[in-house]
């Protein structure tokens, strides 16, 4: 016969009963709590970064523009034919877009004002349009930028492509009549997410001892 020692004793069991050896007792019970606590535990995963939305002034091939956005006017340092100091339009903090255009009479036509639109291309690239706003004597556009700005307000329910004729010496704007899948916009459209994403940390000047406006002062 089989037996097995407990508080009282010896005691007889019969022959054909196991033996749970001491150390396997419980062994369900610490895996589900093992389980338990590792799904307590913080984890990690892999967030793809959202790719940049390049700013321009320029629209190119099929473009459809964002149903409801629409930013600014926001400041934005964009020189014209000035060398070394690049093509890309940056963002300038509006206090201090204030104080230089006050400062100096070279920034009231470098540092200026645009309101931007969200624009998706036919191949799903994604740009922030900037277009100037109307100029404050005459309360008009450039006829050229009147143009975009007609097109891209169109562009909100359908396709528009802008192509320049240089006989009439103005944009021919064209409309998609087939079928163009809808862009894949972004989830979040906040001015706040745009203009991130846009113009980041790099192309932005926050004070005036930025390198671009030292050099574009001559200072360099």
């Amino acid at each position: 016969m089989t037996e097995q020692a407990n508080d009282g004793g010896s005691e007889k069991l019969p022959k054909d009963t196991p033996i749970i050896p001491a150390a396997a007792e419980n062994i369900f019970e610490k895996a589900l709590r093992a389980k338990n606590e590792r799904a307590m535990m913080p984890t990690s995963r892999v967030v793809k970064t959202p790719s940049r939305i390049k700013p321009t002034t320029k629209i190119k091939g099929w473009f459809r523009c964002h149903p409801t956005v629409l930013i600014g006017p926001i400041d934005v340092f964009y020189p014209k034919d000035e060398d070394g100091l690049g093509d890309e339009p940056i963002f300038v903090y509006p206090d201090l877009a204030t104080e230089l255009r006050l400062k100096n009479t070279a920034f009231e036509n470098a540092i200026r004002e645009m309101v931007c639109y969200l624009v998706a291309t036919k191949g799903g690239a994604l740009y922030l349009f900037l277009a100037t706003v109307p100029d404050p004597t005459t309360g008009r556009h450039h006829p050229a930028i009147e143009q975009k700005i007609d097109a891209v307000e169109a562009a909100r329910t359908q396709w528009k492509r802008l192509e320049w004729s240089k006989t009439d010496r103005q944009f021919e704007e064209f409309t998609a009549l087939g079928e163009i899948a809808e862009p894949v916009w972004p989830e979040d459209v906040s001015d706040v997410a745009i203009l991130t994403r846009a113009f980041g940390e790099r192309n932005v000047i926050k004070r005036d001892d930025d390198p671009l406006l030292i050099k574009f002062r001559g200072e360099a």
